[in-house]
């Protein structure tokens, strides 16, 4: 039983395993403090006000990775952003470098690309994101920005970002335990054998 547990435990340690993140922008100082260069290093650069502010689950090949949406209504771009409206992500908390944003408020954004999808943005705490009322410095060193041209409604998409897949077990079994841990799976299975063989020997023994 006490074998059986272990081996139940293990399995949904990596079925189901999250991504966790641990906040340090030591290597972002410049990032923080020169708008110019942080323009340089973004995917995108832009003002825009809150919409929507939603907690997502996203299927990254099995592993499961909580994150923040924001919904914005694109108002000015510097860099990377045609569309009227965008969504980016940010981690949760600040103790994972989460940026809080504030529905209805409107923010300059620096964002880059989302690490597993670069259709995807995000931003965080360690970017120059800020409330667009703060931002004097940064806009007089960016200078006007322009309006973008393309219109979109994004809602749909917020709403599809759910997750959902009823499939999404079977993938992370497969790239946990098939693809990414095939080697510790066998040798937890390799123990369980012995120590099952073990068992049985010394029960026929007793009888």
């Amino acid at each position: 039983m006490a074998i059986a547990v272990v081996f139940i435990l293990i399995v949904m340690s990596l079925v189901l395993p999250s991504k966790s993140y641990a906040c340090s922008c030591a290597l972002q100082t410049d990032l923080q403090t020169d708008p110019i260069k942080a323009v340089e290093q973004s995917k995108a650069v832009f003002s825009g006000k809150v919409l929507a502010i939603e907690p997502k689950v996203l299927d990254i090949n099995g592993i499961l990775d909580h994150k923040i949406a924001v919904h914005f209504d694109v108002e000015k771009s510097w860099k990377g952003m045609n569309q009227t409206q965008a969504i980016v992500l940010t981690n949760l908390g600040e103790p994972s470098c989460g940026y809080t944003f504030q529905q209805g408020e409107t923010y300059l954004v620096f964002a880059y690309d989302y690490d597993f999808k670069e259709n995807m943005l995000q931003t965080s705490s360690c970017s120059l994101t800020k409330k667009l009322t703060t931002a004097t410095l940064e806009l007089s060193k960016m200078g006007q920005g322009v309006e973008p041209i393309e219109l979109v409604s994004l809602k749909d998409k917020m709403d599809t970002m759910a997750y959902t897949n009823k499939w999404a077990l079977l993938k992370a079994i497969y790239h946990r335990l098939v693809r990414y841990h095939l080697l510790e799976f066998v040798q937890v299975a390799i123990i369980l054998v012995i120590g099952a063989g073990l068992l049985l020997i010394r029960a026929r023994r007793k009888s």
